[in-house]
């Protein structure tokens, strides 16, 4: 079973939710990115990760007691169950490539190593959403976007 999970928005290090769920549970972060669409909903005050083919930025992080902590991020994320189509966001599993320098050589180059995650992709339904609550963060860093 998959035991790894990547955030990339208010459950990432220094965020709010990161603090609720997550702070002291973490055993390991690392810097990762995949592809999809990423946006950020102006009255929620968080991003929402729609499939598409942008490179989106996170980090996969692995957590103590997983299956325990893994139900109480699915209950802040409205994910109900598989498939349910009142689901706030869907828990997919996805491919994330890790961004890791070779220290070793003294080189820049980047090692790309695919690892499958858990991720919360939003539950996008066009009778439901105002696209005008959406902000399209065609950098993929959610990060970087609220700290601008």
């Amino acid at each position: 079973m998959t035991e790894c999970i990547f955030v990339y928005g208010s459950l990432m290090d220094g965020f709010f939710n990161y603090d609720k769920y997550l702070k002291g549970k973490v055993l390991t972060s690392k810097k990762v990115k995949t592809t999809g669409k990423l946006f950020h909903m102006k009255k929620e005050g968080y991003p929402a990760l729609l499939k598409g083919d942008d490179v989106v930025y996170g980090e996969l992080i692995t957590i103590k007691d997983f299956e325990n902590n893994l139900k109480a991020m699915d209950a802040m994320e409205g994910f109900l169950g598989e498939n349910n189509p009142d689901n706030e966001y869907n828990r997919m599993l996805i491919d994330v490539q890790l961004l890791d320098t070779d220290k070793l050589n003294n080189s820049s180059s980047i090692h790309h190593e695919t690892i499958k995650a858990y991720a919360y992709m939003y539950n996008y339904n066009e009778t439901k959403v105002n696209k005008d609550n959406l902000v399209y963060i065609k950098h993929g860093d959610w990060r970087k976007y609220m700290n601008t």
